[in-house]
């Protein structure tokens, strides 16, 4: 199974930014068990807006991607992502870490899923 996901930090190394405030994501594709860094993008948004615009406005940068990785995000923001289809997980530590643990949740969700069907 191959998804992306889409990782809000300032320095590419760390998952650091909140949510309402992301300015650059980096885009990740995981295959199976392994994952690669295929993209940086830009973020372009108006703070001066509202929420729900923001959040809008955010999304259609990660449309592509399943999960979004950022340091805080309010459950409001939450559930916008959700009825788009884009899972949030709000975590502070390495970019690297956070990956692994996703995928080895991912997998653990995968055979319990094989093993119910």
């Amino acid at each position: 199974m191959s998804y992306k996901i889409a990782v809000a930090s300032s320095d590419g190394k760390f998952v650091n930014q909140h949510f309402g405030q992301i300015n650059q994501l980096y885009i990740y594709e995981v295959e199976d068990k392994n994952y690669k860094f295929i993209e940086l993008r830009k973020v372009n948004i108006d703070n001066s807006e509202d929420h729900n615009k923001k959040f809008f406005s955010i999304v259609n940068y990660i449309l592509d991607c399943k999960i979004v990785l950022v340091s805080q995000i309010g459950q409001k923001a939450v559930r916008f992502l959700a009825g788009n289809g884009i899972t949030a997980f709000d975590i502070e530590e390495s970019i690297d870490s956070a990956i692994k643990k996703l995928i080895k949740y991912y997998s653990r969700i995968d055979k319990i899923n094989r093993y119910c069907n």
